[in-house]
């Protein structure tokens, strides 16, 4: 959603549509050269999906999938009940929920916590929630719900390198949490960095971070944020 879908450029009246994520060293956002291409109906059908996909019922509570502005209702043993999402996840490491229930009622909340997202924090009404929040599993909070109450989730973004497969170990891109973090400008795609460059990077705005290469500064940028820049996803490290 974040490396993709929300980065495409808008369909043109005449039907040419983005096409499409280009990840060269040195890749830009372009459109089709045909009108109504394929993506001109899965891209809104995606964005249909992360709808269907951000909330999951089953008889014993609601899974929160997707961490999203957004909100889901529904009845919980005849009480309306109701989970609201905000803050700038993924750009901020915090996010919030906010519960409305027509009357208390007991079920469990699971919160999906991602893999990278070591040192994830829970806490209900303010409190720091005592149970287990593995990387890459649904923390499970049951308790009796009432009207009014709020869950703050952290999810740690550290930076991390991922390599593009395993015979190109030294072709990396960074990431933050979720994001990919595009160099931009022509530097990106002939950086050479160091492993301990690209650890070093500093979140300089919401939709910006800064790192020094070679001793000269170079910017990334989340796929969301790049407009008409030249971008890479990979870099290669040499150390």
């Amino acid at each position: 959603m974040f490396n993709t879908v929300l980065g495409a450029r808008p369909m043109h009246a005449d039907g040419r549509a983005f096409y499409y994520a280009d990840y060269n060293f040195s890749g830009h956002k372009v459109y089709s050269n045909h009108r109504f291409p394929c993506c001109s109906g899965t891209l809104p059908q995606v964005a249909a999906d992360y709808g269907i996909n951000a909330y999951l019922r089953d008889p014993h509570g609601v899974y929160v999938n997707l961490y999203l502005p957004s909100a889901a209702r529904w009845r919980q043993d005849g009480a309306r009940c109701e989970i609201r999402q905000s803050g700038e996840y993924p750009f901020a490491d915090q996010l919030s929920l906010q519960l409305a229930a027509s009357q208390s009622r007991e079920f469990t909340l699971r919160l999906r916590i991602p893999a990278w997202a070591q040192g994830a924090r829970i806490e209900v009404n303010g409190r720091r929630w005592s149970g287990a929040a593995e990387p890459g599993t649904f923390a499970q909070l049951r308790r009796a719900w009432r009207d009014g109450d709020r869950i703050d989730l952290e999810l740690p973004r550290r930076l991390r390198l991922e390599a593009l497969d395993p015979q190109h170990p030294d072709t990396v891109a960074l990431l933050a949490g979720p994001l990919v973090l595009f160099p931009v400008g022509s530097a990106g795609a002939a950086a050479r960095a160091s492993r301990a460059e690209l650890l070093a990077a500093r979140q300089v705005a919401p939709r910006r971070w800064q790192a020094s290469v070679g001793g000269k500064s170079l910017a990334f940028l989340p796929y969301v944020a790049i407009d008409e820049e030249e971008y890479s996803t990979f870099l290669r490290v040499s150390a």
